[in-house]
């Protein structure tokens, strides 16, 4: 008798340990393999433009921003530019316009200012003049946000044995 409780223990055992292997194997086949891969970085503006001041924001976006951004995407430091509303505002000093510059990756922000400078006052003309269009800028809008973003793309990755 105790020999016959014995081989029942011994295969409810092994039957457990068999369930628990065949649920396990069936747990990692579910398991989605996830590639992040890293793309461009951005920096991003949000804006609350102050009241009246939209058509001058314009203006000065078409005037002064826009050739700026162009010549920074030919010299390759910019790899593109965008402009933005928010309709979605969640309180009245909320931002309405945001800014994203695209750079190919971080190394793209090294040094930034010295590739930037003489494309800039080749436009505006001189450092003081440079200076006073941004004074004018912050006359005509409030800075909500600033932030430096990463952006990633998802796949599925291929399982490495």
């Amino acid at each position: 008798m105790k020999r016959y409780r014995i081989l029942i223990l011994v295969l409810l055992f092994v039957a457990l340990a068999g369930f628990i292997a065949l649920r396990r194997s069936q747990v990692s086949a579910q398991t989605v393999n996830v590639k992040v891969t890293p793309t461009n970085v951005s920096r991003t503006f949000l804006y609350k433009i102050n009241p009246g001041q939209r058509p001058a924001f314009d203006q000065d976006v078409m005037t002064n921003l826009i050739p700026v951004f162009e010549e920074e995407k030919k010299a390759g430091i910019l790899t593109g530019y965008q402009f933005f509303n928010n309709v979605t505002a969640d309180n009245p000093s909320d931002w309405n316009v945001g800014m994203l510059l695209s750079y190919a990756n971080y190394a793209a922000l090294d040094g930034l200012g010295d590739r930037v400078d003489p494309i800039e006052l080749k436009h505006y003309g001189s450092a003081a003049k440079r200076q006073a269009a941004g004074e004018h800028r912050n006359q005509l809008r409030t800075v909500v946000s600033n932030r430096l973003i990463r952006m990633v793309n998802y796949s599925s990755a291929t399982p490495v044995s």
